[in-house]
């Protein structure tokens, strides 16, 4: 793999013996308000490339010009494409980036009024794409580091990198590109990024990028890409899973290690992740490792208890409306002592148990049917029709249905359901308000 060098950097190593000076990757922390800093390879970037036999070459001969539309705020690249942007307004920005032969834009969005926002971005002509992109908060007790191994001491799992130790414990991960490496593959000479909690001039790490000369494996860090935010748009079943983070599409697989959480808490639609993994032609990332920062909140548990309107579908796939609230059952849902056909009706009296959704309908886990208060009507029979058993008359302009399960107290079908018999009917109300009687009883 070749790598980036600072021109000025190529003079100390000359002057000094190569001690070049410790610098830290990343926005400064003595700065308030959000802050943007980055990488930006490609045309424009003033840098060069060592190679191998200690000689280098120019990759570009002009800086990047990055400026935050609408405002005044802007900088240039250094001699190694980097670039700071303080005092960075929230919400979402427009970046401009501009050299000679090149003018383009990304936005970036999600900005807080603390964040510290790294991205990489690759600019080719009037076109820049976003490598990788991180939101962070400002923590003084972590950092990112780089810098060549000048001494490595293999009982304690350290090594020294110009003005800081490196400490690695088991749960460090040291990679070099999309390949693993072992404490022991670390060579004094190898120039490593790391990552990690610092406390003095100690680097506890928890993930170290080595970057080796004379390595083949160039390709390896090209296409490498990442990014950190929130999933949503989750689809699939682990571990095939495909879901966005911020604006990236993102594809997990059989090969895809997880971090601090399984596949289904790490792809669940509201977790917070970082994700390394392999840029593809499409733009979207192939993923090797998702790391769970924050899961995604317990979903909200509600019950709904009413009669049922606007139902629509066929089971088990239904909605329908209780208490105003839209309900949605699947082949999920379960429907104690009844079926989804009679638990689903206009008109049945139902409770709903389930789990409230983004935009406040709730999926159904389980609807029971409930009983409603019974209904009592006394007077006069009139209108009556039928035959018993099944007889229909009206009481107090009350359309009563009587049936072979309705019982008659201290009289008979017949003489309860004569006109002009004064009857005291106990029954349950219909969604159409008419009543079909349990109990008729001839009144005092």
């Amino acid at each position: 793999m070749k790598r980036i060098i600072l021109a000025a950097m190529i003079v100390a190593v000359s002057a000094c013996g190569g001690n070049a000076s410790l610098s830290p990757v990343g926005p400064s922390g003595s700065l308030s308000g959000a802050s943007i800093s980055g990488t930006v390879s490609g045309a424009g970037v003033n840098a060069t490339r060592a190679l191998d036999g200690g000689t280098f070459s120019t990759l570009a001969s002009s800086s990047v010009t990055v400026s935050i539309a609408g405002t005044n705020i802007s900088t240039t690249t250094d001699g190694q494409g980097q670039f700071t942007l303080n005092n960075v307004p929230e919400g979402t920005v427009t970046l401009n980036f501009t050299a000679p032969g090149s003018s383009a834009t990304i936005t970036l969005s999600g900005i807080g009024p603390d964040d510290k926002v790294q991205i990489m971005v690759t600019l080719n002509g009037n076109t820049a794409r976003v490598d990788s992109e991180r939101h962070s908060k400002p923590d003084t007790s972590k950092g990112e580091f780089q810098g060549r191994i000048s001494s490595i001491d293999a009982t304690a799992k350290s090594f020294q990198i110009p003005g800081m130790t490196i400490k690695t414990t088991a749960a460090t991960i040291i990679r070099h590109g999309n390949r693993t490496f072992q404490f022991s593959d670390l060579k004094v000479g190898d120039h490593i990024q790391a990552k990690g909690t610092r406390e003095g001039t100690t680097l506890t790490a928890t993930e170290i990028k080595v970057e080796n000369d004379n390595d083949d494996d160039e390709d390896d860090d090209k296409n490498e890409a990442d990014v950190e935010g929130v999933v949503s748009g989750s689809t699939g079943t682990c571990p095939s899973v495909t879901f966005m983070v911020n604006t990236t599409k993102v594809i997990s697989s059989s090969a895809t290690s997880f971090r601090d959480g399984s596949c289904a808490d790490a792809t669940k639609n509201g977790a917070t992740v970082e994700v390394k993994g392999t840029r593809q032609s499409d733009g979207s990332i192939a993923a090797t490792r998702v790391e769970l920062k924050k899961a995604a909140a317990a979903p909200t548990t509600v019950t709904l208890t009413g009669a049922i309107s606007g139902s629509t579908g066929t089971c088990p796939a239904v909605t329908f409306t209780v208490q105003g609230t839209k309900v949605t059952v699947n082949s999920a849902t379960t429907f104690p002592s009844t079926t989804c056909a009679d638990a689903t009706k206009n008109g049945v009296e139902v409770k709903v148990t389930g789990t409230k959704q983004a935009d406040g309908s709730v999926v159904a886990t389980s609807v029971a049917l409930t009983t409603p208060a019974p209904t009592t009507l006394t007077g006069l029979v009139s209108g009556s029709t039928g035959t018993c058993p099944a007889v229909t008359f009206t009481v107090q302009s009350t359309k009563v249905t009587v049936n072979s399960a309705t019982t008659y107290t201290s009289t008979t079908c017949a003489v309860a359901t004569a006109n002009n018999a004064n009857v005291k009917v106990t029954g349950t109300k219909q969604a159409d308000n008419s009543v079909i009687a349990t109990t008729v009883a001839l009144a005092p």
